[in-house]
């Protein structure tokens, strides 16, 4: 009993070698490490807070450890050692992966994506934010990633400056984004109105490709292929609700416009809510190169509101006085 209380107390106590850590938490760090890397035929050996990573298929790797273990005396998760490692494990292999790649093969597989804003821990901001090429709507902004074989990965800007001017880069990922999308199988469904409400009907488009949800970038050139018949004279209608579906109808007048905000707001908010994979719950409008967000919702206080723009209240003023 006696040595049983020692035990725990010396695990308990700080690590030598890793301050910030106890000793269980270091041993718990020295074996993720070396069974995640053994997964792909790697050892390592520890060298103070560095670790010296002997790989088959690249050179001798040597990795500064410190923002590790400083990540897991911070966290306050159950599974901090764990889930961290891992993940700081997956990253160093893809940046291996990534520096292999030649510039032709870099060019190819960059894409833009709209990546949801809401919800993110700081670390998530921060590589958000290190990959925005721009805002896109309130809750959204357009990312640079590259897609590769292995991965689909957020790629900071000033990485990328490295390789080329960012407007050249932009215009690569663009248009792999349109290529992509054009070849993606994409379904399309009508949801007409009720005979009360004609006005709430819109379109759907599904899709397993991981960019549906990205199409609003390149929102011209899908429409041209996916619906022709959309008519795109007073803008379109947009909702992005998860990384799957699309939602989209043409903008009209009067209360044929107000039936179409009025139904797809909730549906919006309400596939946003119960998908794993949400993108923005809200409702836009694409108007003259421009997206601009029309809705908000309080997922707490589930209250959705609509707010139209000045331009919509006037095609919904002269559509009833018409």
């Amino acid at each position: 009993m006696f040595f049983h209380r020692r035990s725990r107390r010396f695990s308990a106590q700080p690590d030598e070698h890793y301050p910030g850590l106890s000793h269980r938490q270091a041993h718990q760090l020295r074996a993720e490490l070396r069974e995640k890397l053994a997964e792909s035929g790697a050892s390592i050996r520890f060298d103070g807070n560095r670790g010296i990573i002997d790989h088959p298929s690249h050179e001798r790797i040597t990795l500064n450890l410190q923002g590790l273990i400083d990540e897991i005396a911070s966290s306050q998760h159950p599974r901090a050692v764990k889930l961290l490692t891992r993940s700081f494990i997956e990253t160093m292999v893809e940046d291996q992966r990534v520096a292999g790649l030649d510039t032709a093969e870099l060019y190819a597989g960059l894409r833009l994506r709209v990546a949801p804003l809401g919800g993110l821990v700081t670390e998530e901001a921060d590589i958000l934010n290190s990959a925005t090429v721009r805002g896109f709507t309130s809750d959204t902004a357009v990312t640079m990633v590259l897609d590769t074989a292995h991965s689909i990965r957020t790629l900071p800007l000033e990485r990328l400056r490295k390789i080329d001017d960012l407007e050249t880069l932009v215009r690569a990922a663009r248009n792999n984004l349109r290529a992509e999308l054009n070849k993606a199988n994409v379904r399309s469904h009508v949801h007409p109105g009720s005979e009360d409400h004609p006005g709430a009907r819109f379109y759907s488009f599904e899709s397993d490709n991981y960019y549906l949800s990205s199409a609003p970038i390149v929102l011209e050139e899908v429409l041209d292929s996916w619906a022709p018949e959309l008519d795109r004279s007073l803008g379109v209608l947009v909702a992005m609700p998860s990384r799957h579906i699309l939602l989209l109808r043409e903008i009209t007048e009067g209360e044929d416009l107000l039936e179409a905000l009025g139904r797809m707001a909730p549906v919006a908010a309400h596939i946003a809510d119960d998908s794993p994979h949400p993108v923005s719950p809200l409702l836009h409008m694409f108007h003259e190169g421009e997206m601009t967000t029309l809705s908000t919702f309080d997922k707490q206080a589930r209250e959705l509101k609509i707010i139209p723009t000045p331009y919509l209240l006037q095609l919904i003023t002269r559509g009833q006085t018409d």
